[in-house]
């Protein structure tokens, strides 16, 4: 396995820092989150070898089976090992492999099975599920009957062997695409390269998923390309950097009755996106471009530090982040306001496009809103926050900032203002409702691994 250096340009880190950097950009972060995911990979195989024995046996094994999957078909295999939920497995792998694990099976195993299935190997793997499914990330899920949390799955030429005689079976590698009864594959939703992965719970960090019917598949192809065209149309920078980075869309279920929309990024999953399917193109776009901007400013701290770690849990301060009801670390606060530039940035050009008069005021007022927010958020950052930058992050900010102060000179009429104002008002009355002022700022640690939105 042979590693690369990753470098960003002052050029692509500057274009970056104000929010932007398009398709070139992205497409050297992806690039960089592959490696990265390989360098995890490496370290799993060499903390293995302290442990010895069977569990360093079992590792060799997949590995072997990946060397395989990659010799045979290099290009399904990247796109197994760079899918979005894969990252967390190798994470999980490597943070077991810290005790003692002998006769565990390890997350690895499953993204083994994976590429083994993408490049049409005939292996034999053992695997364990966590439910009546076995999840092949970045591939789908086969349906196991009967099987319970805790089953062992031997993967055999295409067939897997469970508890008392089960036996399901993956369709042949140039058939996973399409739906067999007991086999649910990932779907398309753009494009050859953007699925709807609604069969891995790894995806979700929560339940089961629940397979999307082919209804609501198409209510979500059809929204996704209109979101895209609109970008495409008007806001070709993003459209160009989803188009780098965009791998999967993870629909999250919502109650009954339940309004809001709810989207996520995590650390991990560069390129994925949770998300509430939207009722609108606009929403959809806008979320993507939000989301997006949370994977970017992930992969950049992969590559460079930006912030000098807090410390304690208990002893780190915490923010008023002006879109969130709950106070938040500097680091989130960080990923707030620089999500919220390009969201802001994003409604200046919905409001100058709309032609309806009740439609622009509204896009105006959203303008007003988020790019005062992500001022206000930036400006604490490199004030209170300013002892926790590195050089190199007090240089990412400064360029959030400026870009900003452009921003901010885009006129906008007074009454779109005044009104954004009192939203932001009535959100921080909120914020003081709920929080306790004197003690909200050393509250216990949100934790700056999980999900950004």
């Amino acid at each position: 396995m042979t590693l690369r250096v990753y470098r960003l340009s002052e050029r692509s880190f500057d274009a970056l820092a104000r929010g932007g950097g398009g398709a070139e950009a992205v497409g050297l972060l992806a690039d960089a989150e592959y490696g990265r995911r390989l360098l995890l990979l490496r370290a799993v195989l060499d903390r293995s070898r302290e442990h010895g024995g069977a569990t360093r046996a079992q590792v060799r094994r997949l590995f072997g089976v990946l060397a395989q999957a990659r010799h045979a078909a290099p290009e399904e295999t990247r796109r197994v090992l760079a899918h979005p939920s894969v990252g967390p497995r190798l994470v999980t792998t490597w943070q077991a492999l810290r005790r003692p694990c002998a006769g565990e099976e390890l997350p690895l195993a499953s993204v083994a099975a994976a590429a083994a299935a993408a490049a049409g190997l005939d292996v034999a793997l053992t695997l364990s599920v966590t439910g009546p499914r076995v999840v092949l990330p970045g591939v789908g899920a086969v349906l196991l009957p009967g099987a319970g949390r805790g089953t062992s799955v031997r993967l055999r030429a295409g067939t897997l062997e469970y508890g008392d005689g089960g036996r399901a079976w993956l369709p042949p590698s140039p058939e996973l695409g399409r739906e067999r009864p007991g086999w649910w594959p990932l779907r398309t939703v753009a494009g050859p390269g953007v699925v709807l992965d609604d069969t891995d719970a790894v995806a979700t960090a929560g339940p089961a998923p629940v397979r999307v019917s082919r209804e609501e598949l198409r209510a979500w192809r059809a929204g996704t390309a209109d979101a895209l065209r609109l970008l495409r149309a008007r806001h070709a920078e993003y459209a160009g950097e989803l188009a780098a980075g965009l791998r999967s869309l993870v629909p999250v279920p919502t109650d009954d009755g339940d309004t809001a929309h709810h989207s996520g990024s995590s650390a991990e999953m560069f390129g994925g996106v949770a998300l509430s399917r939207p009722a609108g193109v606009r929403a959809l776009a806008e979320t993507l471009v939000h989301e997006m901007q949370h994977s970017k400013l992930l992969a950049v701290t992969h590559l460079v530090d930006l912030l000098v770690p807090a410390g304690t849990a208990e002893t780190a301060p915490l923010h008023y982040a002006p879109w969130r009801d709950d106070p938040r670390p500097l680091s989130g606060l960080l990923h707030g306001a620089y999500a919220f530039l390009s969201v802001a940035r994003f409604w200046a050009v919905e409001a100058a496009a709309e032609p309806v008069p009740r439609e622009r005021y509204r896009a105006q007022v959203r303008c007003a809103r988020w790019r005062a927010a992500a001022a206000e958020a930036t400006d604490e950052i490199l004030a209170d926050g300013g002892d926790r930058l590195t050089p190199t992050g007090r240089r990412f900010v400064t360029g959030m900032a400026h870009a900003l102060t452009e921003l901010g000179r885009a006129p906008l009429p007074a009454g779109a203002v005044r009104e954004a104002r009192r939203q932001a008002e009535e959100h921080r009355d909120r914020w003081r409702s709920r929080n306790d002022p004197a003690g909200a700022r050393h509250r216990k640690d949100l934790s700056d691994a999980g999900a950004y939105g």
